[in-house]
């Protein structure tokens, strides 16, 4: 009897769902695809896909979805920074529960978690953070990477206590093409698009999402259950980023580090605003800081096991850009 090779992914039409999907297909998986009705789906264009259209907050439809996939890839996820904690557990970590369910219930081979390197300490550029690393106990004031760590930690528990054949991804900054939705994308033509351009005094591992996609689908076969992997890139600092940006796309743009008097000011005046009108707002102290760290990570573990490539920063920055010119995206992301 043939192996099934059905795969239900959730959040398929995002940026690193999307390059999933089409790696997916190029391997001869069948992917099973979790949308919204009427959700934007530029970046599936042109490849073939099953798809149920419903919630990831419906037991109907999540059922629907998994019965008759052998795997799973969960990529769904409240990834903004803006919104109540109880906002995210529902999207982010109650609907992870429900689907362990589902999965023990069909007999699905492995559940490819797709975490988030926030759920881990970084480093630097000398030392940068491993999977060993415990999560930063100030990040439980973020919504998004809190969720996500509590998603985890309840992974990682089914494996411990009833052997759960769960494989935790952990991406750093995705980069790439297909970004429909802007995410990454919204940095990358904030520096091709603007005669100023303002960076933060941190920095990032950038990663290729096609390289994420490709070691995702391998963790389908290989890795080890109950074990995470940082799927990380290049680390460099935002000013080194935009150089190349400005290098290549932009190149009478001037480069101004925000003034750290300046940033405290107006974040003394945000949390104000927070705290007076009960309102969640995206520029706070949490997510400056975020911003203001030196966001370095290592891949070594990933490409000892899932055979995780390198990224070169130059090359999908210029894979990025193209595809979105080819789509006619502005610098604020809209068509």
């Amino acid at each position: 009897m043939p192996e099934l090779k059905k795969v239900l992914v959730t959040g398929g039409n995002g940026l690193l769902g999307s390059n999933i999907v089409r790696e997916l297909v190029s391997r001869g998986y069948t992917p099973v695809l979790l949308l919204r009705k009427g959700c934007n789906r530029l970046a599936l264009k042109h490849v073939k896909y099953e798809v149920i259209e419903g919630e990831l907050q419906n037991l109907s439809d999540l059922e629907k979805a998994i019965k008759g996939c052998s795997y799973v890839i969960h990529c769904a996820a409240k990834t903004g920074q803006k919104g109540k904690l109880k906002d995210f557990i529902s999207v982010n970590t109650e609907p992870v529960k429900v689907l362990v369910s589902l999965s023990k219930k069909y007999t699905v081979k492995r559940f490819i978690y797709i975490s988030t390197a926030n759920c881990f300490t970084n480093g630097s550029i000398v030392h940068p953070g491993t999977e060993s690393s415990e999560f930063m106990p100030w990040l439980k004031k973020s919504g998004y990477a809190y969720s996500k760590y509590l998603a985890q930690e309840f992974l990682l528990n089914e494996f411990r206590t009833c052997n759960f054949p769960v494989v935790i991804l952990a991406p750093t900054f995705l980069i790439g093409p297909g970004d429909a939705k802007m995410s990454s994308g919204q940095l990358l033509l904030h520096g091709t698009k603007n005669q100023v351009i303002f960076y933060p005094p941190g920095g990032k591992s950038f990663v290729n999402a096609e390289y994420a996609a490709k070691a995702s689908v391998n963790a389908l076969k290989h890795g080890r259950n109950g074990e995470c992997y940082l799927l990380s890139g290049e680390n460099l600092s935002y000013k080194q980023f935009f150089k190349i940006v400005k290098l290549n796309y932009n190149p009478r743009a001037l480069l101004i580090k925000l003034p750290n008097c300046i940033i405290k000011l107006v974040l003394l005046f945000c949390d104000a605003i927070q705290w007076l009108f009960k309102t969640d707002i995206i520029l706070n102290t949490t997510n400056w800081r975020l911003l203001s760290l030196n966001n370095y990570f290592s891949n070594n573990k990933a490409k000892e096991e899932l055979k995780m490539k390198d990224t070169n920063i130059k090359d999908i920055i210029n894979i990025s850009y193209t595809w979105f010119v080819e789509h006619n995206y502005t610098p604020n992301g809209n068509k």
